[in-house]
């Protein structure tokens, strides 16, 4: 066998999706982004030195959820056949995750170990527009999409698809989806940690056992799935209790 003889190496494997960076970081990129604009219960925020109020929020809120739709809209041609087939059984643990999330939330909460930090807007729609006003239920759909669609998407993309692949390898697109090594348990961890500092012990727990999902089912879309499920919980939950400092 001379030179020219020699086997070509195989290509680098490649387990997507296509446009890894703007398809698993953009999304979220978007949503911290924009929701550093969002005032506070207090009122309190990047916009409140323009005299922007907590009576913003509403809208603040509306633009964050359409430009991070804009975003996933803009990705979806790389993310469609990526995400995969749901698997039956993700989205029922998801609900069942629900109660774990608010119970420990709670404790976290009645402890004092938040100490304040990234404490939600706990924005009350019935209270500003009225219990039976349009607005109250435009906002609450709206509040709904991004909790059940948006957040699911932007938050599984970049926690599943792009940081627990990327303390793997750099070039993440090369590990395969649901790869579940130290560094990616402890990658989680540290993001659940740090993105709900007032629902940390909660947070960690949840997603602890949604990477346990996506390394069980290896579908992008069973993580997805899990996480719109409990957020839907959730929010059914806060309506009907009015414990609107959990959203």
């Amino acid at each position: 066998m001379n030179a020219t003889d020699e086997p070509v190496p195989a290509a680098e494997p490649d387990f997507g999706p296509p446009w890894p960076w703007f398809s698993c970081v953009g999304p979220l990129a978007a949503y911290l982004t924009l929701g550093t604009l969002e005032p506070g219960a207090d009122g309190d925020g990047f916009l409140a030195a323009f005299g922007v109020t907590a009576a913003a929020y509403p809208a603040v809120y509306a633009l964050r959820i359409c430009v991070t739709a804009a975003v996933i809209a803009a990705a979806w041609p790389s993310l469609a056949k990526w995400l995969g087939r749901p698997t039956w059984w993700p989205p029922l643990l998801g609900v069942a995750l629900v109660v774990p999330w608010i119970v420990l939330a709670t404790l976290q909460r009645d402890a004092g170990w938040s100490g304040g930090i990234g404490e939600r807007a706990a924005f009350d729609p019935f209270a500003a527009f009225g219990d039976t006003g349009p607005l109250a239920g435009a906002f609450l759909g709206l509040r709904f999409l991004g909790l059940v669609v948006i957040v699911p998407l932007a938050e599984e993309l970049f926690l599943r698809g792009f940081l627990m692949r990327f303390v793997v390898r750099e070039e993440f697109w090369g590990v395969p989806f649901g790869t579940l090594t130290a560094a990616a348990a402890g990658a989680c961890a540290l993001y659940a940690a740090a993105s709900h500092p007032a629902e940390a012990v909660a947070a960690v727990g949840w997603f602890a056992v949604v990477s346990g999902i996506a390394a069980a089912t290896r579908k992008p879309i069973d993580c997805v799935l899990t996480h719109a499920a409990t957020n839907l919980a959730l929010g059914v939950y806060v309506v009907a209790t009015g414990n609107w400092w959990l959203w």
